[in-house]
This record gives C-alpha cells, structure tokens and sequence, in this order.
C-alpha cells in the first residue's frame, strides 16, 4: 500500500509541475488557447498534416488542433488548444493530425496559414 502510496505522491508532484510555472520567453512562441500555432516545420500528405512546434515540457497530442483556415481556397491552420508554461527546456516535437473529415478538397494543393519560424529563429534544442 505504501507502493502505491508513494506513486501517486511522485505523480502529483511531476503532474501538478506543469500548472504553477510560467516561463515562456519568446513572444512568438507565448499563445492564448485557441491561437492560431507558429511552427518549425510542417508536411502535408494524404490527409494528414505532420507539424513541427516548440514545447516546454508540457506539449502534448492535445495541445493543438487542425482547422478550416478558408475552404474555399482549401487552407487549413493548426491552433494552439493549450499553451505550454512548463519551463522546461525547449525542445522540437513533432505530432501528426489528420485532416481528412474536414472537408477540403484533397486531390487540390492544400494551403497551411500558420507562421513558420526561419531557420535563424528556431529554437537551439542542443543547448
């Protein structure tokens, strides 16, 4: 019992990190949920969108969403559903959405509208 005990201590504590933290130095990468997301890359096949995003230790599955940017031109943006104000050290994730029930035309190019950071710009992950 002390087992489990301690498990869910250790848990709460890794856990509840995340909430108490504010450390989000780039303007760029400081989002309000539901904001469209600025990336560091992004690749677009067969219905799916492959994103490339800065995440401080609190980034997940769930942190972003696909939208219709404009169907009429067949533009999509992926939005930030929650920032990430772990403080950790930054690091590149990449996450894989499918747009597919959304309704675009997939045999057309599709147009992604989110901001891309230039290479100079981009977030040291080795440091």
């Amino acid at each position: 019992m002390k087992f489990y005990q301690l498990v869910f201590l250790l848990s709460t504590a890794v856990l509840g990190g995340c909430a108490g933290t504010s450390h989000v130095t780039s303007d760029n990468m400081s989002l309000k949920s539901d904001e469209t997301a600025v990336l560091t890359d992004y690749d677009v096949k067969n219905g799916f969108i492959t994103i490339q995003a800065v995440g401080y230790g609190c980034t997940f599955f769930d942190s972003f969403k696909v939208k219709v940017s404009d169907r009429e031109n067949n533009e999509l943006k992926v939005v930030r559903t929650r920032p990430d104000e772990c403080g950790m050290k930054p690091r590149n994730i990449s996450l894989q959405y499918s747009f597919k029930h959304l309704g675009l035309d997939l045999n057309k190019s599709i147009q992604v509208k989110n901001p891309v950071l230039e290479t100079t710009e981009r977030l040291s992950t080795s440091n």
